[in-house]
C-alpha cells in the first residue's frame, strides 16, 4: 500500500476477532481447566453451577455521553465518560454502589477540557497514593501524527508533565513517539511503551527514569497490578503467545505467561492486586493464578458477547471476589456493561448439537451460531473449520484439494456435519451425489414475500425448482478509472474494444497468470456447458483478453519486489483498476479513490462473488433444526450488521445498511501523484447518492463469478503464445479443449 495513516480511524473500519474454536471445548486459551466458583475458577457440581453472563444497567450514567474506560479502584467499579462540548471535552469520573453509579470526578479533572474529539485515546490512571494521572493523544496538523500529553492530577491542582521526548519528532520517520501503552504504578512511578522503547517516567515531574529500546511486538493495553506491567506480547511469526509480565515495570525483567495457544489477535485481559490475570475473546474467559501458568476456563466465548462480531469488547477488569466487568460497544456507539459471576444454580441445558463445517474461519458464522445459542440455549452449533484466521494472516496456504478429499470422506462415512458452508469446495458433485437437503421450503416463502434479493436467490435453483444451496452474502467488483467511461470498462468485450485502440498503458504491465487470475472468474462458468467447453462463448472472451493484454504488455515474470497495479496507483500510474468490494464499510476506500480521481464506477461484468454459501447435509438427523438456523442466518438479526465480510441478501437490510450514517468514520493517508511527490488523501464518508447507487447495483448482479483450480491451470499453459500473437484461436481452443477434456468428463 502506498502512503501511511496519519491520523487514527475516528471509529473501526474492521471488526476483528480472535479465533473460534469448537463450541464447548476446553483446549482454548492455556491447559486444560474446568468450570467452577467465583473464587478460584476450578471447582463445581457437574450437574449444576456455571459461570453466567449478565448486562448491568448503566444507572446514573447521563444520556449523550461516551463510556470511553472501565477500570476498578480500591475494588471497585469505576466507569469514564466523556462528553462533548465547545472547543473539546471533558471527562467525569462515576463509582458503581450498588446499583447505582455515582459521580466521584476528582476537582482537578472537573474543570479539564481535552482539545480534541471524544473518540481521541485516553486514559485515566491512580498510583499507590491516590494521585491521579491523564494520558491522551492528539493529532499535531503541523506533523501530521499523533503526540501523547501527560497530565498529574491532585486535589485542584493539573500539571502537565509530558516526557521532553514525546514532543520531539523522530527524526528517521518523521512523526512523534506513538505510546501505545501507559500504566500507574503504586510507587508513584509510570511505564510507559512505544514502537521504540519502554520507559519508567517519574509521577512527579515527567522525567524519564530509564529507557530500554523495545524488541518485540506487543498489542493491546498495558494492564498494572499496581507492582508489575503486563503486556500481549508477540512472537517472531507476529501472533500473540503470551502475557509478558515486566516486574516492577522494568523490561529488561520481563518472564512470559505462555497463553497455550497462538492468535493473531490479542485478547482482553486485566490483573488483580496479587498478579491473578483474566483474560476473554471469543474462546472464553479464562483465569490464571498468581505464580502459575495454568489458564482455567471459566466460561466459553459461545456463552457471551465476545464472540459476537457485531460488538467488540473495550476494556476488562475484576474483582478480588471473583466477578468480572466487561465493557462493550456496538455499532452506532452504543456501549453496554457485562457482568461475568459464578451462578451455583445455573444448570446446563444443552441438548441438542449440531456440527457446521466451513473451509475458512468466518465472522459471520461465528455470529450466528453464538446468536442462534443465545435464543435457544437448548441447541449448540459446533463450528470445525480447516483454516483459521491465523494461518490467513500468518500466509499459509490452503491445500484445497486435501480438503476436498477429508470433507468427501466425512460426508460419505457416519460423521457428516449437518450444516456445510461450500465455499472452496466443489458443489456440483455433493449435488450429484444427492448429499444435500432441499432448502425449497424455508428459501421460497422468503424469496417470493420479497425478503431476500431475487437476483441473488435466482442463482441457485436447480433445473428441477429446487434450491439445495444458500449464500448467506455477496460482494461485486467495482471498476473505476481515469479517462474511461462506465460504458467502456462495464464487461470484459467492452474494455478490450476500448483498450485495442488505446496506445497509452492503462492497467499496467501483466504476466499471464496475472492476467488470468484477473479475469478467469469472470467467464470460468460460461466456458463449460453439459460437462463440455462451450467454444463459442470462451471465443469471445479470449479475443477482449488478448485485447486488454495487447494494452498492457505482457511481461514473462516480475521481480520478487515488484507487484502490479492496484487502486493506490489510480493517482498517477494507472488509468484502470477493479477492486472487490463486501460491504458498504469495505466500500469506503474505493470510493473515496474513485471521487478523488473523479471516476464513475460500475459493476464489473455485473456479476457477483457470493459468501457463505451454506447447505445442509441429506445424512443429517437434525435436518429441521439445521434449516431453521439457515433461515435464522438469512433473518435481520443477523444480517442486519456491516460486518465488512458482504452486502446482505436481505433486502431490508441492504437498505437499512445504506442508510448508516458514516459521517463518523474517516481517515486520511499519503498518496503518491508522481515524480516522487504525494499529498494528503481523505477516506470518508459517501454522499447517499452513492449509497443508492451502490443498492441499485446489487439488485441488478445476475451472475456468480466461479473458480475452478483445474482451469486455470490449463489457461496459464496453453494462453502464453495466444496472447503473444503466437498461435491461432482456433488452436488455443483445440489446446483448452484438450486439456480439460478428462477432467470435465469426471
Amino acid at each position: 500500500m502506498a502512503g501511511y495513516l496519519i491520523t487514527k480511524w475516528k471509529r473501526r473500519l474492521a471488526l476483528f476477532t480472535g479465533t473460534l474454536v469448537l463450541a464447548g471445548s476446553i483446549a482454548g486459551c492455556g491447559k486444560q481447566g474446568t468450570s467452577g466458583n467465583a473464587g478460584d475458577g476450578v471447582t463445581g457440581s457437574p450437574d449444576r453451577g456455571a459461570w453466567v453472563e449478565k448486562e448491568v444497567p448503566l444507572k446514573g450514567i447521563p444520556e449523550g455521553v461516551t463510556l470511553k474506560q472501565l477500570y476498578t479502584a480500591d475494588d471497585k467499579v469505576h466507569l469514564l465518560t466523556a462528553a462533548e462540548g465547545d472547543g473539546g471535552f471533558s471527562l467525569q469520573e462515576w463509582e458503581l454502589r450498588e446499583d447505582t453509579f455515582t459521580e466521584v470526578t476528582a476537582d482537578w479533572l472537573a474543570d479539564f477540557v481535552i482539545p480534541g474529539e471524544s473518540w481521541a485515546d485516553i486514559s485515566l490512571m491512580r498510583d499507590g497514593n491516590g494521585v491521579q494521572y491523564l494520558f491522551y493523544d492528539l493529532v499535531d496538523s503541523e506533523v501530521g501524527s499523533y503526540r501523547g500529553h501527560l497530565w498529574r492530577g491532585s486535589g485542584a491542582e493539573a500539571r502537565e508533565i509530558t516526557p521532553e521526548k514525546w514532543t520531539v519528532v523522530n527524526e528517521e520517520y518523521g512523526v512523534y513517539e506513538n505510546i501505545n501503552g501507559i500504566a500507574a504504578l503504586n510507587n508513584g512511578s509510570l511505564v510507559a511503551s512505544s514502537w521504540i522503547s519502554a520507559d519508567r517516567i517519574n509521577g512527579e515531574d515527567g522525567s524519564v527514569l530509564d529507557s530500554v529500546p523495545v524488541t518485540s511486538y506487543y498489542d493491546g493495553k498495558m494492564v498494572t497490578d499496581g507492582e508489575n506491567v503486563y503486556l500481549c506480547s508477540a512472537g517472531m511469526n507476529g501472533n500473540m503467545e503470551g502475557v509478558e509480565k515486566w516486574a516492577g515495570g522494568k523490561m529488561n525483567d520481563a518472564t512470559m505467561i505462555p497463553f497455550g495457544k497462538s492468535s493473531t489477535f490479542s485478547p482482553l485481559f486485566c490483573a488483580l492486586p496479587d498478579g491473578t490475570l483474566i483474560s476473554a475473546d471469543d474462546d472464553g474467559i479464562f483465569r490464571c493464578e498468581a505464580g502459575t501458568e495454568d489458564w482455567k476456563k471459566l466460561l466459553s466465548g459461545m456463552d457471551t458477547s465476545f464472540s459476537l462480531s457485531s460488538t467488540w469488547c473495550t476494556n476488562l477488569t475484576a474483582l478480588q471476589d471473583g466477578r468480572i466487568y466487561a465493557l462493550f460497544r456496538e455499532e452506532g456507539g452504543i456501549s453496554k456493561l457485562l457482568m461475568y459471576e459464578y451462578d451455583p444454580e445455573a444448570v446446563p441445558v444443552v441438548s441438542t448439537v449440531l456440527k457446521l463445517y466451513t473451509v475458512e474461519e468466518n465472522t459471520l458464522i461465528q455470529n450466528a451460531a453464538a446468536m442462534y445459542h443465545k435464543e435457544n440455549p437448548e441447541i449448540l452449533i459446533e463450528v470445525e473449520y480447516a483454516y483459521s484466521r491465523e494461518d490467513k494472516y500468518s500466509g499459509d496456504t490452503l491445500d484445497y484439494n486435501t480438503v476436498q478429499q477429508q470433507i468427501n470422506t466425512m460426508l460419505m462415512g457416519s460423521e457428516a456435519p449437518d450444516i456445510l458452508v461450500l465455499d472452496h469446495l466443489n458443489k456440483d458433485s455433493y449435488l450429484e451425489k444427492g448429499l444435500l437437503a432441499d432448502l425449497q421450503e424455508i428459501i421460497a416463502p422468503m424469496e417470493q414475500n420479497g425478503e431476500l434479493l431475487s437476483n441473488i436467490m435466482g442463482a441457485y435453483h436447480t433445473e428441477d425448482g429446487k434450491q439445495y444451496i444458500v449464500p448467506m452474502q455477496f460482494g461485486f467488483t467495482l471498476a473505476m478509472g481515469r479517462d474511461i467511461s462506465v460504458q467502456d470498462m462495464a464487461s470484459m468485450e467492452a474494455l478490450g474494444t476500448f483498450l485495442s485502440g488505446k496506445s497509452e498503458n492503462y492497467m499496467g504491465e501483466r504476466t499471464i497468470s496475472e492476467l488470468v487470475d484477473l479475469f478467469y472468474p469472470y467467464f470460468c462458468g460460461s466456458m463449460v456447458a453439459n460437462k463440455e467447453l462451450d467454444r463459442e462463448a470462451l471465443s469471445g472472451y479470449l479475443e477482449s483478453l488478448k485485447q486488454i493484454a495487447g494494452n498492457s504488455g505482457l511481461i514473462e515474470q516480475r521481480d520478487k519486489n515488484e507487484r502490479d497495479y492496484n487502486l493506490w496507483d489510480l493517482a498517477y500510474k494507472a488509468k484502470f483498476e477493479m477492486e472487490m468490494n463486501a460491504g458498504f464499510y469495505d466500500s469506503m476506500f474505493p470510493l473515496a479513490i474513485a471521487d478523488y480521481i473523479k471516476s464513475d464506477f460500475t459493476a464489473f461484468e455485473n456479476t457477483f462473488v457470493p459468501y457463505v454459501e451454506m447447505a445442509v447435509s441429506s445424512k443429517s438427523e437434525n435436518q429441521e433444526i439445521a434449516k431453521d438456523f439457515l433461515a435464522f442466518c438469512l433473518s435481520e438479526k443477523v444480517q442486519g450488521k456491516d460486518l465488512y465480510t458482504g452486502f446482505p441478501v436481505n433486502a431490508a437490510c441492504l437498505e437499512n445498511q445504506a442508510e448508516i450514517d458514516r459521517s463518523d468514520y474517516a481517515a486520511e493517508s499519503a498518496i503518491e501523484i508522481g515524480e516522487g511527490a504525494q499529498e494528503i488523501f481523505q477516506i470518508g464518508a459517501y454522499p447517499a447518492e452513492t449509497a443508492q447507487k451502490l443498492v441499485a447495483l446489487c439488485k441488478s448482479l445476475d451472475r456468480p463469478i466461479k473458480e475452478d483450480m483445474k482451469i486455470r491451470e490449463v489457461l496459464i499453459e496453453v494462453l502464453p503464445p495466444y496472447l503473444q500473437g503466437q498461435q491461432s484461436l482456433e488452436e488455443t481452443l483445440d489446446m483448452i479443449e484438450g486439456g480439460l477434456k478428462m477432467y470435465l468428463a469426471e
